[in-house]
């Protein structure tokens, strides 16, 4: 993302809706392998600015890496001893690591050169039967200039994430939209921009990621708090994000 966008992000990610319902429920998934498998050995793939490595550091080891010089710096201040300057495209992530692995808004990022090779690094880094939690912005129709400020390349659906997780050899348990409840105010808000700004260029660009007033902001919560319920039982059929959860196979053809 921008340079400017990882300050925000610092000072957003702990009382963001947005971020908190997320990790929230990132969070949620780690505690129920924790309780099975005991401590984890965890990598978060693009971990940004830290803050979910921080919310998951209970359940074991957490190590990361980011592409950015600015965002590694952001983890220093939060006191994360395990974060990397890592380019996920030429990285080795090595083979059978990790327990879980996550991957929050990465794979669409304009750095990704191939969105499958990388996921196929992640893979290869789990343990059989490992656990990779990821999240990825939907819908093309949603693009604005956030993408512009955030360096989205690519925005994607349903199912072609299970394709692209199949394509990974990754066994999907869970995919579905997320940030259901406000989706036709943000689509109206970002068609206004994309209209109102013209597309915009990247020296004017701004994200959503400054967090709003604290009224909307505890609503917004309390909403994403129940659509975090909902996703228990149900997969939701919109949202402004998609969500999956997919697992390494235990024993792989040709093992």
């Amino acid at each position: 993302m921008l340079p400017g966008e990882y300050h925000t992000m610092f000072a957003a990610e702990g009382i963001h809706w947005w971020y908190v319902s997320l990790h929230e429920l990132v969070r949620s998934l780690v505690e129920k392998e924790q309780r099975r498998k005991g401590p984890l050995a965890i990598f978060d793939a693009g971990c940004g600015t830290g803050r979910l490595c921080e919310v998951l550091a209970a359940f074991g080891t957490v190590t990361g890496c980011d592409r950015s010089d600015l965002a590694v710096g952001f983890c220093g201040q939060r006191g994360l001893r395990h974060i990397v300057h890592a380019d996920l495209n030429t990285e080795d992530l090595g083979r059978e690591r990790y327990d879980v692995i996550t991957a929050m808004e990465v794979l669409e990022h304009r750095d990704i050169n191939n969105d499958l090779l990388v996921l196929n690094k992640l893979r290869n880094a789990l343990h059989p039967g490992g656990l990779l939690v990821l999240q990825v912005p939907a819908f093309e129709f949603l693009r604005s200039p956030h993408d512009i400020a955030v360096q989205t390349r690519r925005r994607y659906t349903r199912s072609g994430i299970r394709e692209l997780l199949r394509g990974a050899g990754l066994r999907p348990e869970l995919i579905t939209y997320r940030v259901c409840a406000p989706f036709f105010p943000i689509a109206a808000i970002r068609l206004y921009r994309r209209l109102g700004e013209g597309g915009g260029g990247a020296a004017d660009a701004r994200s959503d990621i400054q967090a709003p007033g604290a009224l909307l902001n505890r609503l917004l919560l309390a909403a994403m708090r129940l659509e975090n319920r909902i996703l228990r039982s149900f997969r939701l059929p919109f949202g402004t994000s998609v969500f999956a959860v997919a697992r390494r196979r235990e024993r792989e053809a040709g093992a």
